[in-house]
């Protein structure tokens, strides 16, 4: 199995930069952008999908189990990152 490190560097104060870090951070464990939107959503060969549902940032993921989770826009990119890494882990 391939460890997948991840650096994400938060942004300097007062700028923002909207979910780009999580998309990033996605793009590099293997998800693939959508073609239609690919900077607003990213889908893993699992099935899973994230997207931004809208301009305040707010997110969320369809699982391959059929579960789907809400981040709301002040939900820290590391989590939102893990929460679709976990969702996506299937062991040998």
């Amino acid at each position: 199995m391939t460890d997948l490190r991840l650096i994400i560097t938060p942004p300097e104060p007062g700028d923002w930069h909207g979910r780009q870090d999580v998309l990033e951070a996605l793009e590099a464990a293997g998800w693939i952008n959508d073609e239609d939107m690919p900077l607003s959503i990213v889908r893993h060969p699992s099935g899973a999908v994230w997207a931004l549902s809208n301009d305040a940032q707010d997110s969320g993921m369809d699982c391959p189990n059929g579960a789907v989770i809400e981040f709301p826009s002040d939900t820290p990119s590391v989590v939102i990152i893990a929460a679709c890494l976990a969702a996506t882990h299937t062991t040998p």
